[in-house]
């Protein structure tokens, strides 16, 4: 959860939606992970994804960011999101890359 919510969500959302200030000025839109599209996907499948990016798309290659086993829990995170809660949800807002100006008041 926590590093989809500092590295993934600003683009997908942290419910996976995409209704971002990145999401919605991409273009293609962002895969939504809970969509069946998405979660019809292999494991291995979106793990390629992540390690490899999406040419000609805003979706990175994360490969030199994340670890072999960060990118397999962000698959297993990917699983979940269908099945998210408010109260994780609620969690995660804290979890969000902040500005210099919100770290600031901390």
């Amino acid at each position: 959860m926590e590093h989809f919510s500092d590295h993934c969500a600003t683009c997908h959302s942290n419910d996976g939606g995409g209704h971002t200030l990145f999401g919605k000025g991409l273009y293609p839109k962002p895969p939504d992970p809970r969509a069946a599209g998405t979660q019809n996907k292999s494991n291995g499948e979106l793990y390629y994804t992540i390690e490899n990016g999406v040419r000609l798309s805003g979706m990175p290659a994360f490969s030199e960011e994340h670890s072999a086993a960060q990118t397999w829990r962000l698959v297993l995170f990917i699983r979940h999101l269908p099945q998210i809660t408010a109260e994780e949800l609620n969690e995660m807002k804290g979890l969000n890359p902040k500005t210099e100006a919100d770290r600031a008041n901390f």
